[in-house]
């Protein structure tokens, strides 16, 4: 027992350490980005603004349109999201309760893609869209998301833990394929959908390669490349108005983590379950 005990004090400290490694460079740059004195130069390490303001979000806020920025971001979020995460449900619910030949073949075939770097295929694809005519529009951005592969992989994997005892009961009280679907297995689902839908905010949110490779419109870019643009615009000595920018685009991934980070446990939970 006092072993036991010991090695937990140990692991606590060694954990505590590994988090402050993480949250001080975080509690650092929020300390910049409300710092007057950080405008025009780096100042000693504080958590504490050494002359606490507002104008480096001011500052921030007048050379960049972070409104459209904002809009374009959450529409291209919200969309993708959608669209990946219930494709990914649907392929996943095919994959794990279909019949169909070729099935495991065509899910290993599926996977093989995740292997391949997507800036081995940036080119081909922007090739393919430049002869369409749809660069500089949002089309190559949302094609892409009808093939979320690791999305349709974590799908399978979680819906082969949902009884087949619940679908044939649903098959004999006459229920078709979409109404299983859309009434038994997506609300079972609802732990997996939360999941996928973090990891494609997160992805969408933070994509910067792709979108500044397709969109040539700054009205129409996303926040990552704009907060990159404004960095390379502006003046090396300009901490805090760059401190300022990524607090505020980082916002919204902190909201949506907070509100579904319980859904991640209970997604980890569901995929133990045995039949």
């Amino acid at each position: 027992m006092k072993r036991k005990k010991v090695w937990k004090v140990v692991t606590s400290v060694i954990l505590f350490i590994l988090l402050l490694f993480v949250l001080v460079p975080l509690a650092w740059a929020i300390s910049l980005s409300f710092d007057r004195k950080a405008l025009t130069s780096l100042p000693e390490f504080s958590l504490i603004p050494h002359q606490p303001t507002t104008f480096n979000y001011e500052v921030a806020w007048r050379n960049l349109d972070l409104l459209t920025l904002y809009g374009n971001t959450l529409f291209l979020t919200v969309v993708n999201t959608v669209i990946s995460v219930f494709t990914a449900i649907m392929c996943g619910y095919a994959f794990s309760k279909g019949r169909f030949r070729g099935k495991n073949f065509w899910f290993i075939f599926m996977l093989a893609v995740m292997m391949i770097p997507f800036e081995s295929r940036m080119i081909p694809l922007y090739l393919q869209y430049r002869n369409w005519g749809m660069l500089n529009t949002y089309f190559p951005l949302i094609f892409g998301s009808f093939a979320y592969v690791y999305g349709i992989f974590f799908a399978r994997s979680n819906i082969d833990a949902i009884p087949d005892a619940i679908r044939e009961s649903a098959y004999l009280d006459g229920a078709h394929e979409w109404t299983i679907f859309l009434r038994i297995i997506l609300p079972l689902s609802m732990p997996l959908i939360a999941t996928l839908s973090i990891l494609q905010v997160l992805a969408n949110w933070n994509s910067y390669l792709w979108p500044l490779v397709v969109i040539r419109s700054s009205s129409k870019q996303v926040i990552s490349v704009g907060v990159a643009m404004f960095n390379a615009q502006q003046n090396a000595y300009y901490y805090g108005p760059r401190m300022a920018i990524s607090v505020v685009s980082a916002v919204p991934l902190v909201c949506v983590f907070l509100f579904l980070q319980k859904y991640i446990v209970q997604s980890v939970a569901l995929s133990g379950i045995k039949q």
